[in-house]
């Protein structure tokens, strides 16, 4: 673990389409692309600079398109989505009797994802605009007031079929979060519930068998005494009198013997069992089928209740960036101990998008308190591939 410490991420937007939507996007982009440029060329020539200037508008149009796919939801790429407008204008004005309306569809797609809901709908109207000043520049026509109201109706129905598209991710995702906080509070009832069980039969051993026993010892001891009173007041004891007194001796033995064992039985019951990091990580991958977890964990690591919870915490958020955002399908953890430190490291196949990473408000916190309990946390990127690596102390108070 000698990679510098790099901040982890949470918030890594993943694909917000589909891939299929994806390839529906580009096909829409190339056929009002050709509508545009072939009536550019028409009207200025092959190779004049209008025609090359909406030739460079419609390729910045689907290069800003793809660019604010990639950008973070709480990061609105305001920039961004200007220059696809002012882009989609440029078209508009150059070929005024092109398609550049088909444009503001795939425009206005990508709203919901930055816009806030109250003014999402209001932004038909900029990506209309371009189209209904060039269009009513010689007076607006029924055909062409009809083509701009069309134009406008496919726009709302993308704006509300992506808002809902988003709706959705994000229940999804609130969906997945509550599973696995539900996995988790079941793992815990689980524990409650077994250590309730074994302090209600450490009990009973107490109450019942241990009574009788202590009540067999007591009798054993008086039964012994008055066998050895009973020898030493014959000065010629036979010797089954002897060989009786004995045998109760060795049952005394044999019962004070069994009556330890069943209080050290009774003490080790009434102690709770601690967390098990194996077990809960077990229970968290069949949530996530789609990722096989290969875990390397010793049993009884690691030894305090604290650590477990603080690592189980990181594997949990770090299985879920493995799933939304690298498209990972196998992942391994190991935790080991060396000289008083314990261990914890974490690596998938998934492929990463950016690097060096930024980081998200709920790694961020995670980073913070295994600062405070003491620890390291370490990023590296082996092979495109990140590897989460967790330095502990042994025991943490």
């Amino acid at each position: 673990m000698t990679h510098p410490a790099v901040p982890l991420p949470t918030d890594i937007p993943p694909s917000r389409w589909l891939q299929k939507e994806n390839l529906a996007a580009v096909l829409s982009w190339l056929v009002f692309a050709y509508i545009q440029q072939s009536g550019a060329m028409h009207t200025y020539g092959n190779w004049h600079p209008l025609s090359l200037l909406c030739a460079a508008s419609l390729l910045l149009f689907i290069g800003l398109f793809f660019y604010c796919q990639s950008c973070e939801e709480h990061s609105t790429p305001t920039v961004a989505l200007l220059l696809m407008w002012a882009a989609m204008t440029t078209t508009a004005v150059l070929v005024p009797n092109g398609f550049s309306a088909g444009l503001g569809v795939l425009w206005v797609c990508l709203l919901p994802w930055f816009v806030p809901a109250r003014w999402l709908y209001l932004m038909i109207a900029p990506a209309l605009l371009p189209v209904l000043i060039m269009q009513s520049q010689n007076g607006l026509q029924l055909g062409e007031g009809l083509m701009v109201l069309v134009c406008g109706t496919f726009q709302f129905f993308a704006m509300y079929a992506m808002s809902k598209a988003r709706e959705e991710k994000l229940a999804r995702e609130a969906l997945a979060k509550t599973h696995q906080a539900l996995l988790a509070a079941q793992s815990q009832l689980a524990i409650q519930a077994a250590d309730a069980e074994r302090l209600r039969i450490a009990r009973d051993l107490h109450d019942s068998l241990g009574h009788h026993l202590t009540a067999l010892v007591i009798q054993l001891q008086v039964a012994g005494y008055q066998s050895s009173q009973l020898v030493a007041d014959d000065s010629a004891p036979d010797a089954p009198q002897q060989a009786l007194t004995g045998q109760i001796n060795h049952c005394h033995d044999l019962a004070k013997q069994l009556l330890q064992e069943i209080r050290h039985t009774v003490s080790q019951l009434r102690e709770p069992a601690l967390p098990q990091l194996a077990l809960q990580l077990k229970a968290l991958a069949q949530n996530v089928p789609q990722l096989q977890l290969d875990l390397q964990i010793p049993p009884g690591l690691p030894t305090d209740p604290l650590s477990t919870a603080l690592l189980f915490r990181v594997s949990q958020e770090a299985v879920t960036n493995s799933v939304r955002h690298s498209g990972a399908t196998q992942a391994q953890l190991q935790v080991w101990t060396h000289q008083q430190q314990l261990f914890f490291r974490y690596r998938d196949n998934g492929a990463l998008a950016h690097w060096p990473l930024h980081e998200g408000n709920g790694l961020t916190g995670m980073r913070e308190r295994i600062e405070q309990a003491g620890g390291k946390l370490l990023l590296s990127n082996e092979q495109q591939q990140l590897q989460i690596d967790i330095e502990l102390p042994a025991e943490i108070a």
